[in-house]
């Protein structure tokens, strides 16, 4: 028996822990949890425990962008996120503001955020200028392809199974050209997008998880969020969102073996649980894999 132990320890070869990305929606209409944490305190409270559960960065946003979300102005997404971000740099967390307003994202940058995570991509020449000025800070950009590079998720969308992976290739190359003139590429980090993001139909979001090992070939500082999006519902008889946190962690822990170095997701317990799981199973008991570890990626 303890021979076919150390076989195993010997044998897995595991990815290390992927650079968890806590989401903290500052929203009134967010899909999962819209309303829950609009006030300072609950907001705090809930990027403490998305730590404490072992996120390694507090992803904060504060308009929501499923496809029934109405818009607030940029003026009041910024005063949602503001004094979290101060308080939060107090305690030396990671942050990571997600939004596409250029107002926003300088006022982001000027605080000295870790990552602006753009929906658009930063397809829009204002938000580029912005990040002219910027050759020389360590803030990371995230640029997430969907179907239009719209404002916010779509119920309509020409992707299919067939096409979204050339699709989004497509646009992964265009943008690392874009970076490489900005002086940028080595703080691009890529995004699929999943879900509405792509398209209603869960085939093209699982067509991305099956080409994800040839996406990771070409692109490997990716990004993937899956947590709790309609997809995985709609491919499981429609689920209600309350119900997807199984189908969650086990895509997050198919991400994980698969190399995927960020995952965004609701629940960093839950992914953690999982991954550790999958470790003993294959009888892997280092308890420098315990499940408060943090990553040792820096993308």
């Amino acid at each position: 028996m303890s021979e076919r132990l150390s076989e195993g320890i010997q044998g897995a070869n595991f990815p290390s822990k992927p650079v968890l990305f806590g989401v903290l929606n500052i929203t009134s209409d967010s899909f999962s949890d819209g309303g829950k944490y609009l006030q300072e305190d609950s907001a705090l409270e809930k990027a403490k425990s998305l730590i404490e559960e072992g996120a390694d960065v507090i992803d904060i946003g504060a308009q929501s962008s499923n496809t029934k979300a109405n818009p607030v102005s940029e003026e009041i997404e910024w005063e949602r996120m503001k004094g979290i971000i101060s308080e939060l740099k107090k305690e030396n967390v990671r942050i990571s503001i997600d939004t596409f307003r250029p107002y926003v994202i300088r006022k982001a940058l000027e605080t000295g955020v870790d990552y602006i995570n753009n929906i658009r991509g930063f397809v829009d020449p204002e938000s580029l200028e912005l990040l002219k000025d910027q050759v020389g800070t360590p803030t990371k950009y995230i640029s997430m392809f969907s179907q239009d590079h719209s404002v916010k998720a779509s119920e309509v969308s020409d992707l299919r199974p067939e096409t979204v992976v050339s699709k989004a290739l497509e646009f992964f190359r265009e943008r690392t050209r874009t970076f490489e003139s900005l002086g940028l590429a080595d703080r691009l980090i890529l995004d699929p997008g999943m879900g509405f993001f792509l398209s209603p139909d869960y085939k093209v979001s699982f067509a991305v998880l099956a080409s994800i090992s040839e996406i990771l070939s070409e692109f490997p500082n990716l990004m993937v969020s899956v947590t709790k999006k309609s997809f995985l519902g709609n491919a499981l008889g429609g689920l209600p969102v309350e119900e997807r946190e199984v189908p969650t962690a086990i895509s997050e822990t198919y991400l994980w073996m698969k190399g995927v170095p960020m995952i965004r997701t609701h629940s960093p317990k839950s992914f953690l649980t999982a991954m550790k799981t999958w470790e003993l199973a294959h009888g892997i008991y280092s308890p420098q894999r315990g499940l408060q570890e943090r990553s040792d990626y820096s993308p």
